[in-house]
């Protein structure tokens, strides 16, 4: 798991975690860092790169937190192009290729065409009915 990406994933007992590796892409955008994980549309930002990335680890938080509140997250996961195989206790989780998330999304595509960008990748954790 990336080091700085710090949050607890605290999820009912009735839940099997999983951790998936997505990739992340930093940029700078108006004098602040940005944070970008365009496989889960979830942005982080600050004017250092360590609020940037405490922003997005909250924001990463919220995400779970509420998808798995609301229990959408597997439906929320295959909106952004995830694909979720096997059995309810044997689920596979495919974070869609960064080629695909090229076609589908707009703002990485401008992203990476007018910015500096580095790129991190992050075990997320995730949590589905056991």
């Amino acid at each position: 798991m990336t080091d700085w990406l710090n949050f607890s994933a605290d999820f009912n007992s009735n839940k099997t975690q999983y951790y998936v590796s997505v990739g992340i892409v930093q940029f700078k955008d108006t004098g602040n860092y940005v944070l970008f994980a365009p496989a889960l549309e979830v942005y982080g930002y600050g004017k250092t790169v360590g609020e940037a990335r405490a922003s997005f680890a909250l924001s990463m938080q919220e995400f779970l937190e509420y998808t798995d509140n609301k229990g959408t997250l597997e439906k929320e996961l295959t909106r952004l192009g995830w694909s979720i195989k096997g059995s309810k206790r044997n689920k596979r989780f495919k974070v869609p290729e960064f080629s695909e998330l090229l076609v589908s999304n707009d703002r990485l595509t401008d992203i990476l065409n007018n910015r500096d960008v580095r790129t991190y990748k992050a075990d997320i954790p995730m949590a589905m009915p056991a």
